[in-house]
Order: C-alpha cells, then sequence, then structure tokens
C-alpha cells in the first residue's frame, strides 16, 4: 500500500477517533414546563375562532382610527428602522448560507526580485546578482465540506433569527397600533375635557358676575363675593393645565405618525369619544393565544436558535475537511499567461482535529449551553407576562365596565345636585358656598366620566393587543 495513503488514513482514523473522545454527549432539548390552562380564570367564556376579519381598530374607531394606523405604519421612523435591520438579518442568514457552497477567486498575481549568488562568474570568490519577474494567474476555488452539518445549522441558526426579528416587527406594527389608537382617544378625551373646563370657566364667571351685582345692591356680603372670584380663578387655572396637555397628546400623536411634533392635527377633532361596542370578540383560550402573540412566537425562534448554536458548539470538537486548488498558469513573462504550454493546476486537501485549544471550544459550549437555558428561562417568564396580562385585562374589562356605569350615574346626579344647588341660593335658601361646591363637583364628575370611558377604550385596546389580534384586516 502507498506509505502516503496509508498514513492519511490512519491520520483521519485517529482524528475521528480523537473528536468521539474530545466532543461534549448532545443533550435532550428541556420540556417547556408552563401551565396549560383550558380556560382563562376570568368568567369570560373562550371561543375557538380568532377575531373578526375587519379588525379592532374598524371595531373601535371605524374609518378614521383605521386610517390613522394605516399612516403610522407607513411613516414611523422608528419602524422603518427596525425593518431595516430585519432586512439585514434576512442577509445576514444568506451570508451563513453561502458558506456551504464553494467559493471561487480569480488571482492574478506579479512581482519582480533581485538575488546575490557567490561562484556565478569566472573567478572564484566573485560575487554576482540577478534579477527576475513572476506572474501567475488562476482560478482559486476553495470547499469546506461540511461533513457534520455544522454549517448548515450555522445557516439554519441565522434563518431563525431572522424569522425572530420579522415576528419582533410584526409585534412592533402591533404596538404602534396600539400607542396610535391610545393617544388618539387621548386626544379625543382631551377635546372634550378641554371643552367641559371651558364651559365650566364660563359658568364660574357668570355666577361671580351674578354675586357681584347681588353685592353691590347689598344682597350678597364679601365672603360670597371672595368664593365666587375663587371658583371663577380656579376653573380658568384647570382649563389652562387640560389645554396644555392637550397639546401635548396631538404633538405624541403626530409623532407616531411620522409628522413634525405640531400642536395642530389635520383630523377631525370634532368627534367625541363614543361608547365602548360589547365584548363581542372571540377570545381565544390561553394555549391559543399563546400561539398568536408575535412577542411570544419569536422568543420560540430564538429558543429553537439557540439549540442550533448549541449544535455547532459541540460539533466545533469534530475533524473538518477542506479542499482548494484550481487551474491556473505561471510565467517569468506577463504575455505568456495567456500561453497553454504555461497552464498549471494544483488541488490540496487538509484534514484538521482540534487537540488542545486552551479550554476555548469547551468553553464555548458551556456559553452555549448557557445562553440555551436563558433562552428557555425568556420563553417561559414572556409566557407567564402574557398570561398575567390578559387575566388583568379581562378582570379589568368586567370592572371598568361597571365603575363607567355607576359615574356615569353619579355625574348625571351631581349636575342635577349642581342645579338644584344653585337655584336655592338665587332665592336664598342656600349659602353660596354649597352652590359653588355642588357646581364643582358636578363638573369634576362629568370629566372622571370622559375619563373612565377612555380607560375602558385603553383596556379594550391592550387586551387585542395582548391575545395578539391585528387591528387592521388581512
Amino acid at each position: 500500500m502507498n506509505p502516503i495513503l496509508l498514513s492519511s488514513t490512519l491520520f483521519a482514523l485517529c482524528c475521528f477517533l480523537l473528536s468521539g473522545c474530545l466532543a461534549p454527549k448532545a443533550l435532550n432539548t428541556p420540556p417547556v414546563d408552563l401551565p396549560q390552562p383550558a380556560y382563562w380564570d376570568s368568567n369570560l367564556s373562550t371561543a375557538d375562532q380568532n377575531f373578526s376579519a375587519e379588525g379592532w381598530a374598524s371595531e373601535l374607531g371605524g374609518k378614521h382610527l383605521h386610517s390613522l394606523i394605516e399612516q403610522a405604519w407607513a411613516g414611523n421612523h422608528s419602524l422603518t428602522a427596525l425593518s431595516e435591520r430585519v432586512i439585514a438579518q434576512g442577509e445576514q442568514a444568506t451570508i451563513h448560507g453561502a458558506r456551504l457552497l464553494p467559493g471561487a477567486e480569480l488571482e492574478l498575481t506579479g512581482s519582480r526580485f533581485k538575488r546575490n549568488g557567490i561562484g556565478f562568474s569566472d573567478f572564484p570568490g566573485s560575487k554576482s546578482s540577478f534579477t527576475g519577474n513572476s506572474f501567475t494567474s488562476g482560478l482559486n476555488i476553495s470547499w469546506e465540506l461540511d461533513l457534520w452539518g455544522k454549517l448548515a445549522d450555522s445557516r439554519d441558526s441565522a434563518k431563525k433569527l431572522f424569522e425572530a426579528g420579522s415576528l419582533d416587527l410584526q409585534g412592533a406594527h402591533l404596538s404602534l397600533a396600539g400607542q396610535v389608537a391610545k393617544t388618539w382617544y387621548e386626544v379625543l378625551e382631551g377635546t372634550e375635557q378641554v371643552a367641559l373646563a371651558r364651559k365650566s370657566a364660563v359658568s364660574f364667571a357668570q355666577n361671580q358676575v351674578f354675586v357681584e351685582e347681588r353685592f353691590e345692591k347689598g344682597l350678597a356680603n364679601a365672603l360670597d363675593l371672595s368664593l365666587a372670584q375663587a371658583g371663577t380663578a380656579s376653573a380658568k387655572a384647570k382649563s389652562l393645565a387640560l389645554e396644555g396637555q392637550f397639546d401635548v397628546d396631538r404633538r405624541r400623536l403626530n409623532v407616531l405618525l411620522g409628522k413634525y411634533p405640531s400642536s395642530s392635527l389635520d383630523q377631525n377633532l370634532t368627534l367625541k369619544l363614543s361608547p365602548l361596542p360589547s365584548l363581542s370578540l372571540s377570545i381565544p383560550s390561553p394555549t391559543q393565544a399563546l400561539a398568536q402573540r408575535p412577542d411570544l412566537l419569536a422568543l420560540e425562534r430564538k429558543v429553537e436558535s439557540s439549540g442550533l448554536e448549541l449544535a455547532i458548539a459541540r460539533k466545533n470538537f469534530f475533524p473538518s475537511l477542506a479542499i482548494s486548488g484550481g487551474p491556473g498558469s505561471r510565467s517569468d513573462e506577463f504575455e505568456n499567461l495567456l500561453d497553454n504550454n504555461f497552464r498549471t493546476w494544483g488541488i490540496n486537501g487538509s484534514l484538521s482535529q482540534p487537540i488542545f485549544n486552551g479550554g476555548r471550544l469547551r468553553a464555548a459550549h458551556r456559553k452555549s449551553l448557557a445562553l440555551q437555558e436563558a433562552a428557555w428561562a425568556d420563553y417561559r417568564a414572556g409566557a407567564l407576562d402574557a398570561f398575567i396580562e390578559v387575566e388583568n385585562l379581562l378582570a379589568a374589562e368586567l370592572r371598568l365596565a361597571e365603575e363607567e356605569a355607576l359615574i356615569e350615574l353619579a355625574a348625571r346626579a351631581a349636575e342635577k345636585a349642581a342645579q338644584l344647588s344653585w337655584e336655592r341660593y338665587q332665592r336664598g335658601v342656600e349659602a353660596i358656598f354649597n352652590a359653588l361646591e355642588n357646581q364643582r363637583r358636578a363638573f369634576e364628575a362629568r370629566s372622571r366620566a370622559y375619563l373612565i370611558r377612555k380607560q375602558r377604550l385603553h383596556n379594550r385596546i391592550d387586551l387585542h393587543l395582548a391575545l395578539g389580534q391585528s387591528p387592521l384586516s388581512k
């Protein structure tokens, strides 16, 4: 047998034996170990079907909210930046996949050299030198054979991260839609709150004029006048504060839409907070909800990627085989490179087995193992966060509905009481303090009614987001 072939065979056999001894054992995938309840803890029923195909934006805010979300998805700069990063992740997966294929490079090199020699002349001991050229050209092909599937695992791991990034982008779309919707309802509530505050300030100012006239006629004392003036000043101050917050909300909405943060809006601000529709959405079971949330699906992909990275860290202990070479030409003269008489070719093969690296490969394996455990922990924590988020929102849905009904009842009663109290003051049977206080309470009760309606809308939006439901039709 050829000695060279025998030596190569023995070397390859030793590499395989060493790889089996050095490589850590493969580990089984740990169980998810999460609770799988069939129903939510709240009293709301669940259903197997998804929410209506129209999306929750049309359900809550009609075409106007639908249009705002479309504008935000098209113009929000943060969303655009995230989208471009996801594209970059996809290209990274392509880069990893390219390593499975041979690489080829055209090469052209040239050099000029000088050499000194002794004994090349007619006289012994004399020195001589000569110069020369060297030109080479060729096609260099290199290929690392994926013996153990390590390169394929690297490509698949990058693909999983790309899928996770795409799901994160989908989740960012949902999050932005929720921010736009909630900010829009902040603006609508601000419209009504400012209008109410201005109405309150006008009412207190009219009352002050009435008290001033009575004071001039001697029918009211200085205390009545001071209380009336204090009520007017407080109502005007509250109106200014609400107008300032109203400007803040409008600027924030413009930024979400990708526009300059102006306090003016190219929107119909005559709209009011519409009554919240009944909870007619189909609520998926806890297990189905996990399968709909983009953030949890992204965590799943990251877990899968970490498993592939762990496999790669183990396969790094195995031998690697690479082949390189190709056709070319070599000559002392550049013009001879295209001459068939100067054609050359070569092929090289290398088989390498890591033996000693200072513990680097084992540390890399332990690192990948720790990262996989962390990825699983992130998924379990994310799933529990999703469960508690939905449970809290479902419970709040019931509580806020009852709270809104009671606050609306209180607002109407307070408004009636304020009217009666002022009439009694005009007849002289009620103190001015009671009349003004009842008026202030009536306006505050109506303000709370606007606030609770907005809170219900926000809670409903958060519930749709927690269930992973799209705001727009698919």
